[in-house]
């Protein structure tokens, strides 16, 4: 039996679904399946049996069980099952806490009283598809150039998808029907970056690329002071605030919030506190 999302009832359980399963293969499917084929093809014509699954614990450990005798363990899965599965077993793990740890600084973590508003966010089906969406989203970086015309006659204009400087430059040289997504794009960087690599923009967001930043995107942000994981969830919610109705209301107005539970799943899974 399906269980209502908390979001907007079975329609919207079964929407988010939908998109799981325009996502997954169908080894994917088989996987999450445990090998059965008649199981996979349900899960095919009825996919939000799918959030049901990697709800379940030993479904998505199966999936991140990952030994590092076996470097290409995940090479025959797709990286939104990787990510879902891990953002699912982070966000179930968050249900009964009181408190879970936040990063104050790079190599600091406290624990913050706040877990059962934690849960709630991460929990909803909605939130749980834009998280897994946005990192597997960056399983390849996307970079490029483009040709602008000056005063100085063409010039070429590089950018690539985390020098979010260079990327907000591109509202110079896009249409205005692209200008959403470009947007959209700049608060998903703000975001990952902030989650995932927050070291990286510590020392890749200086005072100078700071100011870069706030005349590319016209926006007069007001946390340049103290950590940059701040600066970006400022960013990343004024971004998200220019592109409609695909990003979640609640990550629109708490970016704070989707930027702890990306910090999570980068700890658990991604860069394990205790490996190496």
């Amino acid at each position: 039996m399906l269980r209502q999302a908390q979001d907007g009832g079975v329609d919207d359980y079964e929407a988010v679904g939908r998109r799981y399963g325009e996502h997954l293969s169908d080894h994917d499917l088989l996987v999450l399946a445990g090998g059965r084929a008649d199981q996979a093809l349900v899960l095919r014509r009825e996919p939000a049996r799918i959030l049901g699954l990697l709800d379940r614990p030993a479904v998505a450990d199966a999936v991140l069980a990952a030994r590092r005798d076996k470097p290409r363990r995940f090479s025959h899965v797709s990286p939104f099952l990787v990510f879902a599965a891990a953002v699912h077993r982070t966000s179930t793990a968050l249900a009964g806490r009181w408190h879970v740890t936040d990063r104050t600084s790079p190599r600091t973590r406290l624990p913050l009283l706040d877990g059962p508003v934690l849960a709630a966010f991460a929990t909803r089906p909605k939130h749980r598809l834009f998280l897994a969406e946005l990192l597997a989203s960056y399983a390849r970086l996307a970079s490029g150039m483009v040709w602008q015309h000056g005063e100085h006659g063409w010039q070429r204009q590089r950018w690539d998808e985390l020098d979010l400087p260079r990327l907000a430059a591109l509202r110079e040289v896009l249409p205005v029907d692209e200008q959403p997504g470009l947007w959209r794009r700049i608060g998903d960087g703000a975001l990952f970056l902030a989650g995932v690599f927050p070291d990286y923009a510590e020392h890749s967001l200086g005072l100078v690329e700071i100011a870069r930043l706030q005349r590319a995107t016209g926006l007069r942000l007001s946390t340049i002071e103290g950590p940059v994981s701040g600066l970006l969830e400022e960013l990343a919610g004024r971004a998200y605030q220019r592109v409609g109705a695909t990003v979640p209301r609640a990550v629109v107005e708490s970016p704070q919030s989707a930027r702890r539970v990306l910090a999570l799943v980068a700890d658990r899974y991604l860069f394990p506190l205790n490996a190496g």
